[in-house]
């Protein structure tokens, strides 16, 4: 990394300036575990309807949509204030295909105590990772909806952290496939905490793998790094009649890096400089700016637009080396007759090198509740 990179991200950092990435709080996912659901049998419905509509006209991702709901049911039971174990089924249905109806079971055993979980089974997963976009694309939650495998978080006062292993792909003996897992981690440390203010620190990191000892393909196995470290500020107004909300910033270094023993990418390595900020009314409505600037970076789960390759919806063999993107973001989210999570987004975006102009806009309706069914400690 060169001398004017390193004061490019100094820079920034101390920068007043706006600069914002997505909030996707209302679209995570968490189990809840409590006192006050022990020896209780709950019924738990989460709805997710998503619409989201990509006018892209380059060759890294050209323009598509995606729309339709998504449903999971689950039966639960909290044997005591610490354990919830749940089972059920997870559909979802894309409009316009009747063919096609997505069906996964869902089965997941969360133990928590004191600010530490570990989850067996479907994982809190996707946007509750609270991963940054050239790391995580947002649109897995909808494209790869079912995480599995294994998750430890804790919550504390001043320490957040996720870390997880969603295994991907199975293989047995003779599998014509390869396995296929990835491992993630993020942690928030909050250098100083008030009322009003918050500063931390975020580390974050995932790394994907596909390869395999017991099938049968021959393809090298490939392995793919990427990280972020940053400093985030966050000023919360105490008075519900102030015009700001809130307001963060959050800044990014990433890195990516080919592990694999064999290297077939385009790329071995490369850097990227993700630079945010947002500001939240009290109507709920915020605004946001982003820039991303990135050399040769390739992220096997990132977003497509912050890569330096054509994704899937791109023109096969194009690459980019050189990103400079400017984003700029209008977002309203709020919870409507105190049961549905309304959000609404508005994504153009500039392309700096190319000296383009799209967008994309979306709309969620979400609805996350658990009913109680039983209680086995009334009974008794």
């Amino acid at each position: 990394m060169t001398t004017k990179h390193v004061l490019l991200f100094l820079i920034f950092l101390t920068s007043k300036t706006l600069w914002g990435q997505i909030n996707n709080q209302l679209l995570e996912t968490n189990i809840a575990v409590n006192d006050s659901l022990q020896q209780k049998v709950l019924l738990n419905v989460q709805s997710n309807n998503f619409f989201k509509n990509n006018e892209y006209f380059n060759l890294i991702a050209t323009g598509y949509t995606l729309m339709g709901s998504q449903l999971a049911t689950q039966l639960a039971y909290l044997p005591n204030p610490y354990v919830r174990i749940q089972a059920g089924v997870f559909m979802q249905k894309d409009f316009g295909n009747d063919t096609m109806l997505l069906a996964r079971p869902l089965l997941t055993c969360k133990l928590q105590k004191n600010g530490y979980s570990v989850l067996f089974g479907t994982l809190e997963g996707h946007l509750s990772h609270r991963l940054i976009e050239p790391l995580y694309n947002y649109e897995r939650y909808i494209s790869h909806p079912i995480e599995s495998g294994i998750q430890i978080k804790i919550d504390k006062k001043n320490i957040w952290s996720d870390t997880w292993i969603n295994w991907e792909k199975m293989q047995y003996i003779g599998s014509a496939d390869q396995e296929q897992f990835s491992v993630g981690h993020h942690t928030d440390v909050k250098l100083f905490n008030t009322k009003h203010s918050t500063l931390t620190l975020p580390l974050q990191m995932l790394v994907s793998h596909k390869g395999g000892q017991i099938d049968i393909d021959t393809t090298p196995l490939k392995t793919i790094a990427n990280m972020a470290i940053g400093i985030t500020y966050e000023y919360k107004s105490q008075d519900e009649n102030n015009f700001m909300k809130s307001f963060k910033t959050e800044n990014y270094l990433t890195l990516f890096k080919d592990l694999s023993p064999t290297k077939r990418l385009t790329f071995n390595q490369g850097t990227g400089f993700y630079l945010n900020a947002t500001f939240v009314s009290k109507f709920d409505i915020a605004a946001s700016l982003g820039y991303w600037q990135a050399a040769d970076y390739l992220a096997s789960r990132g977003g497509y637009l912050f890569q330096s390759e054509a994704s899937i919806y791109g023109t096969p063999g194009f690459i980019q080396p050189e990103k400079k993107l400017l984003f700029i973001r209008l977002l309203y989210a709020h919870k409507v007759f105190n049961a549905i999570d309304v959000n609404v987004r508005f994504e153009p975006f500039l392309d700096l090198i190319a000296n383009t102009f799209e967008y994309n806009y979306a709309v969620y309706f979400t609805y996350k509740n658990d009913f109680t069914l039983f209680n086995y400690m009334k009974r008794k």
